[in-house]
């Protein structure tokens, strides 16, 4: 059976033969396939960048007879990878990226054409990245532990290659499948067709393809009265959307581009949290192992460790400790990293009202 990276080769017409004959190993830790004009064909993964050779072999430095090809080789299987016609793709293309049969994505590098402002087309393409996608069934597993509850919205965060859209696509599959409870109904927007592409996601989900989300979203709350509506990588652009989604009764499950150290320093994510439509936060481990969950965290928790880390007080918040983890939580100073403490449950949240009593 064809593997995703064999999947993904068939499209490169250019060098198909010589880079099916890569090392399974390879070929398995894959992220990318990278094509530049006049640059040696490389593919990243966990261990690195690797090169192609002529025969098929990969090496970390560049000696010896390398694939290759040349601005107007590049451009060439561009063309092709459009079907010859460019038009056709014109809507994917000023956002970067282009879908191939079999819903496989391509990263486009290249010169922005502006028209008032905004990107009207890419010319003289310089590079293509083709993404490898996976699967890792039971990777998102762990959200379906006691006291965790879905519905009250979910938001992963991970850098560029963390396994972000893998873990979605599992936590989709287990919520649609009723793999721990009854199945529920998702209204899936698959903007750039990495969702649903040749996977399936079960009968509770129904997939918007090609939908932007603000667009995507009216549709879904209006008729397909769904439990969850889910998204893959919201952007600034997208916050007025996500907005509108809290106020409609529907649980929202969705990615972001951030490591767990700058999650509230982007400005993108702390409008995230603003808006009100994720209580749990889901940290991903990053490139190295990607879908591997690092920390799932409650905003709240998020929030007082960082306060804490900042050692300001909390207006209109107390943390107390439980009874026995009094030492080990005494202080910001103490020698212990507060905020892990938090994130591990040991120092819980309690809101204080005018009185000062613990309120429920």
């Amino acid at each position: 059976m064809d593997t995703a990276f064999d999947q993904v080769v068939s499209h490169l017409f250019r060098f198909r033969d010589e880079l099916l004959k890569i090392p399974q190993q390879i070929k398995e830790q894959a992220f990318d396939i990278r094509i530049k004009a006049g640059q040696p064909v490389c593919i990243s993964g966990k261990e690195g960048i690797r090169y192609v050779r002529q025969d098929g072999t990969v090496s970390r430095q560049k000696s010896g007879k390398f694939l290759s090809c040349s601005a107007d080789e590049l451009q060439e299987l561009f063309y092709q990878l459009c079907g010859q016609s460019v038009f056709s793709h014109e809507n994917e293309i000023r956002q970067g990226y282009l879908t191939l049969s079999g819903n496989y994505r391509v990263g486009l590098c290249g010169t922005a054409v502006l028209e008032s402002g905004k990107i009207k087309n890419i010319r003289d393409i310089t590079s293509l990245v083709f993404r490898i996608p996976r699967e890792k069934p039971g990777c998102a597993d762990m959200l379906f532990r006691p006291g965790l509850d879905l519905k009250e919205g979910v938001l992963i965060a991970g850098e560029p290659s963390s396994g972000k859209t893998t873990f979605l696509r599992d936590l989709i599959t287990s919520i649609s499948f009723g793999r721990f409870g009854p199945s529920s109904r998702l209204a899936v927007l698959d903007e750039r067709g990495e969702l649903g592409g040749g996977y399936d996601l079960g009968p509770g989900a129904d997939i918007l393809r090609g939908y932007p989300k603000s667009a995507g979203f009216d549709v879904a709350i209006r008729m397909l009265s769904p439990e969850f509506l889910v998204c893959d990588e919201l952007s600034t652009a997208d916050l007025d959307a996500v907005k509108q989604a809290v106020f409609s009764g529907v649980a929202l499950i969705a990615t972001v581009h951030a490591s767990r150290d700058d999650f509230l320093k982007r400005p993108l994510c702390r409008s995230l949290l603003d808006s009100e439509a994720f209580r749990n936060l889901v940290f991903l481990q990053g490139r190295r192992n990607p879908g591997q969950v690092s920390a799932i965290e409650s905003v709240e928790i998020s929030l007082a460790a960082e306060r804490i880390k900042k050692r300001k007080p909390m207006s209109g918040y107390e943390l107390s400790v439980p009874e026995g983890d009094e030492e080990r939580c005494e202080s910001a100073g103490g020698g212990y990293d507060c905020g892990e403490r938090l994130s591990a449950g040991i120092v819980r949240r309690e809101t204080v009202n005018k009185k000062g009593e613990g309120a429920a």
